[in-house]
């Protein structure tokens, strides 16, 4: 039976009809993208109702290897530091300075294709972070940290004060921690997996640290007003930091530590302690005050005996924190 020229034409209309509502999605929606190969870009994959928000999501997708790269580094330089020693100011030092290097990797991300699916309304983003320029990038920057780990550990070696020595094998350190992140992306970014191979130990040159460190004697010593309990806390931070305790009637080195607290009295139902903790670094031979550091410490609880047990605690945890970088820091300001 043959169809009537009137029959035909509404047919032919349907069906194109048909084939013209649908969409065509693109490859990178859910596999790989041809003109993007895997070999050449790291790619991410963002969804959402409004294209920014699509737009941050993709670059999130490929940022987060380095993101949690971070973290993993940030987290083996707080290891380190409490194990070698406990040198605080350089510890913030190298976390800042890996939270830079990532952010400026991350920057590198752009955004390639937008997609809107007709049906749902939803924008889909492919992110792409070029690898060889990224890689070459990384490169570069192992290579700057490798130039200035030479150099600090030349310094370290050639240095007859013994806080400059420490205070460059720190450097050193934090030089090739950061640069362990460096590798670490490198490694992501480059297709080989290789990156580029250390020349120095980490552990080697922690180690080193702790020698350094286990060659200063310091006599821990507070003043005649100081609150109960100061002396042991500046005791036990010197040896978490890597010092020996210097117990002799003529110690080399002496930390002098002071505190003051004044008592705020009650307000909005909480009892306030605000005082200031104090520490100076004597070198003995001459009676030279190398430096001197001064924290701010606060307490607040429903009861004064709490209130002064916070402030105390506080001066505490800043001690162990912090008290190794700041001799390290007034010894080398001279």
């Amino acid at each position: 039976m043959r169809l009537s020229t009137y029959a035909f034409f509404p047919l032919l209309l349907s069906l194109l009809s048909g084939c013209a509502s649908q969409p065509t999605i693109p490859d990178w929606i859910a596999g790989d993208s041809a003109k993007y190969k895997n070999e050449q870009y790291m790619i991410g994959r963002g969804q959402a109702a409004t294209q920014e928000e699509a737009k941050d999501r993709a670059r999130a997708d490929v940022a987060k290897v380095f993101q949690v790269a971070v973290v993993v580094s940030s987290e083996d330089i707080q290891s380190s530091k409490s194990d070698a020693s406990g040198a605080a100011k350089y510890e913030g030092q190298s976390s800042r300075q890996i939270s830079t290097r990532t952010d400026k990797i991350i920057s590198g991300i752009q955004i390639a294709e937008l997609w809107q699916d007709p049906a749902q309304g939803n924008y889909h983003v492919l992110a792409v972070l070029p690898r060889l320029q990224t890689a070459n990038s990384l490169r570069q920057q192992i290579g700057e940290l490798d130039t200035a780990t030479r150099n600090y550990i030349e310094q370290s070696r050639k240095e007859s004060d013994l806080f400059l020595k420490i205070a460059a094998a720190s450097h050193a350190l934090d030089a090739q921690q950061e640069r362990e992140l460096l590798q670490k992306n490198l490694q992501v970014v480059d297709v080989t997996g290789h990156g580029l191979e250390p020349q120095w130990s980490i552990a080697k040159l922690k180690s080193d640290l702790g020698a350094l460190l286990q060659r200063v004697s310091i006599a821990p010593r507070v003043a005649a007003d100081a609150p109960a309990g100061l002396a042991e806390m500046v005791a036990g931070a010197l040896a978490q930091a890597g010092f020996i305790l210097d117990t002799g009637d003529h110690p080399t080195f002496v930390v002098q530590a002071g505190m003051n607290l004044t008592d705020l009295g009650l307000k909005d139902g909480w009892y306030w302690q605000r005082g200031n903790l104090q520490i100076t670094l004597l070198e003995t031979a001459n009676n030279r005050v190398r430096g001197m550091h001064i924290w701010s410490i606060k307490g607040n609880a429903p009861n004064k005996t709490d209130a002064t047990r916070r402030a105390m605690d506080q001066a505490n945890a800043l001690l162990k924190r912090e008290l190794g970088g700041a001799i390290i820091e007034m010894a080398i300001a001279q």
